[in-house]
């Protein structure tokens, strides 16, 4: 049944691709922890596909314009499987910036509408570094 935040599939799917991000952060945080970055890989995908749908995830990834940093994304993650973290993290990430870059300037200014962090990102020396970065217009 379709609601305000959409299926059942897709609350599940945003909630295990937070998920996801949480554990990777948290393999990260636990010295390159190779099972909780496995974890987080696992359920960042499963949700991005569940939020998706199956056919958009895959014409997401395979499109012509977005194979190379698919190819390198997924790379990433199966040098992560077969235990080579630090190789794969900085091979999926450079995949990662590729595929989901285009985002980050929406990601940002959504983030500038919520309450506390639109107060913290409208500091001017974090304006600053966002209008270096080409996520923001220059700050008055």
């Amino acid at each position: 049944m379709m609601d305000m935040f959409g299926t059942e599939n897709q609350k599940i799917g945003v909630a295990l691709t937070l998920m996801g991000v949480m554990f990777m952060l948290l393999g990260v945080l636990m010295l390159l922890d190779s099972t909780l970055l496995t974890m987080g890989n696992i359920m960042f995908i499963m949700g991005m596909i569940l939020t998706m749908g199956a056919n958009r995830t895959k014409t997401f990834f395979f499109d012509r314009k977005r194979l190379r940093p698919s190819v390198l994304f997924f790379s990433g993650v199966f040098l992560v499987l077969w235990g080579y973290v630090i190789i794969g993290l900085l091979v999926e990430g450079f995949g990662a910036l590729n595929l989901f870059g285009n985002f980050v300037p929406t990601a940002y200014r959504i983030c500038k509408s919520m309450p506390v962090i639109g107060n913290l990102l409208c500091h001017p020396t974090i304006q600053n570094y966002a209008y270096r970065a080409g996520l923001d217009t220059l700050p008055t």
